[in-house]
């Protein structure tokens, strides 16, 4: 079946693998609202950015360049639906043949002063660990309960460059979250999500 045609039947389902991995990003409250605020290349929150950017305008991969990254580090022989993307973000559904997984990623600059004392384990987290690559780059390695209700878990590696670059990957044993459980688990350890979020293309 072709996948664009797959995704246009499926309206509203889109849109919730699109929120769900924009609004969950392993945060507090607070600090979402803050990572969410469009920013300029100065830093600045810009009235006149649209409200979904993440990441700053022109800094960032475009949606299809995010998108074909991430299809790229995935492991092969998996099933792909449902791509989502923009500038600065990706999301696609993976089935491995053991079950359909959300996985998806966020791409952002300047976030350095916006996730300041933000890179611990400070909140309700199942697993949480937070270290510091030899390079400075802050790492977070968590699996959390679902924010969005239901029994779905999500798994997730935050990083935070010292220049201020982060990127973002996560998935959940749904093909989104908040959904039913498609599977036990996700499909990924956290030592690959780690991987892929560490990957170098990710920069540009």
């Amino acid at each position: 079946m072709n996948r664009n045609t797959s995704a246009r039947r499926r309206p509203g389902r889109r849109v919730a693998v699109a929120a769900g991995l924009v609004l969950a990003l392993g945060l507090g409250a607070a600090a979402q609202a803050s990572a969410a605020e469009p920013r300029t290349a100065g830093g600045k929150v810009s009235a006149s950015a649209p409200s979904t950017a993440l990441s700053d305008s022109g800094a960032s991969l475009s949606g299809r360049q995010m998108i074909r990254v991430l299809k790229s580090l995935l492991p092969k022989g998996g099933k792909i639906s449902d791509e989502q993307s923009q500038e600065g973000y990706a999301a696609l559904v993976w089935d491995d043949g053991r079950g359909k997984s959300m996985i998806g990623v966020n791409s952002q600059h300047d976030m350095g002063d916006v996730l300041a004392g933000r890179m611990g384990c400070e909140g309700e987290y199942i697993e949480c660990q937070a270290l510091t690559l030899a390079d400075g780059t802050q790492v977070k390695r968590a699996k959390r309960a679902s924010e969005k209700g239901g029994s779905a878990v999500v798994w997730l590696v935050d990083t935070l460059h010292p220049d201020g670059r982060r990127v973002i990957v996560q998935e959940v044993n749904s093909y989104v979250e908040g959904g039913p459980v498609t599977r036990p688990q996700p499909p990924l350890t956290l030592d690959r999500l780690q991987t892929i979020a560490l990957d170098s293309r990710w920069a540009g």
